[in-house]
């Protein structure tokens, strides 16, 4: 028997489309849920010094992000025997609530920043937030290597992280020296549509050529219609809001002043234009 596939079984684009599926809808309440619980027992230990946003989830790629990675996670750990908790780990973790819901499944998570401000944050989140029967840990990165040995990890994630990494070969080639032979890994990466920001087309090749040179498609990359793309300014939580009417239009003019009026080059649209990308790979055995 076939089994039904859903929105997010493949590698590719992020799709606005994706957002309505049941299996997005349903794993986004789920999320939401364990996310307010966090932030219920988490708030009155975070550190002042940590800036990233405290509601994760409500961002305008981790909406479909955190659904699509969890999806697979799960898949994968409900098709291993019976064992030992597989241990998982979350490059450039943050301090969220994901590695715990992860956790609930069962996984050992070790999260893994650069920031001391987040291995502070996640040792006193560990200590309150409910880990069912999984366990989550913190170990510091100096952001070169992993701090992990060769072959511990039986899967790893990262989200959104490569696109800050200008030589991000060396961390691609960190992922393959701590996953098993045939080891997952799950990547989200945010891309750039207009040349002013990372991942640019050129980098993106090099970025595909690396992945392939240690990983091997578990899910099949497939092409999504470009109206139906999830971007900075489209969807639920934009970065960018897209300028129509009175305000894209005095935002025109503007641009036609500073053009031929100051000589100077006209500002695009948006500060930037980001879709984002999952990919879902195994390490070569």
């Amino acid at each position: 028997m076939t089994l039904a596939m859903t929105p997010f079984d493949r590698s590719g684009l992020a799709a606005l489309s994706d957002l309505q599926s049941t299996v997005c809808s349903t794993l986004l309440a789920r999320l939401e849920k364990e996310q307010t619980e966090f932030l219920r027992v988490h708030e009155p230990f975070h550190h002042p010094e940590y800036r990233w946003p405290r509601d994760a989830l409500h961002w305008w790629s981790r909406v479909w992000e955190y659904p699509y990675v969890y999806h697979h996670l799960a898949a994968w750990q409900r098709s291993r025997p019976a064992g030992p908790s597989p241990l998982i780990v979350d490059v450039g973790s943050g301090v969220t609530f994901f590695p715990f819901s992860l956790a609930r499944l069962g996984c050992h998570v070790v999260c893994t920043d650069i920031d001391a401000a987040c291995e502070w944050e996640i040792d006193q989140a560990v200590q309150h937030v409910d880990q069912g029967t999984g366990k989550v840990q913190f170990r510091r990165t100096d952001g070169l290597h992993l701090p992990c040995a060769d072959g511990e990890a039986d899967a790893l994630y990262c989200i959104s992280v490569l696109e800050h990494i200008e030589s991000f070969e060396g961390t691609i080639a960190e992922f393959s020296r701590v996953l098993k032979p045939g080891g997952l890994l799950v990547l989200t990466i945010d891309l750039d549509l207009q040349g002013n920001s990372q991942i640019q087309a050129p980098r993106h090749r090099d970025l595909c050529h690396s992945l392939e040179d240690h990983f091997e498609y578990a899910c099949p990359d497939r092409t999504i219609h470009p109206a139906d793309l999830l971007t900075c300014t489209r969807g639920p939580f934009p970065l960018c809001p897209e300028r129509s009417g009175l305000r894209l239009a005095c935002f025109l003019l503007k641009q036609e002043w500073r053009k031929r009026v100051w000589r100077r080059k006209p500002r695009s649209v948006y500060p930037y234009l980001l879709c984002v990308q999952g990919l879902v790979l195994r390490k070569r055995k």
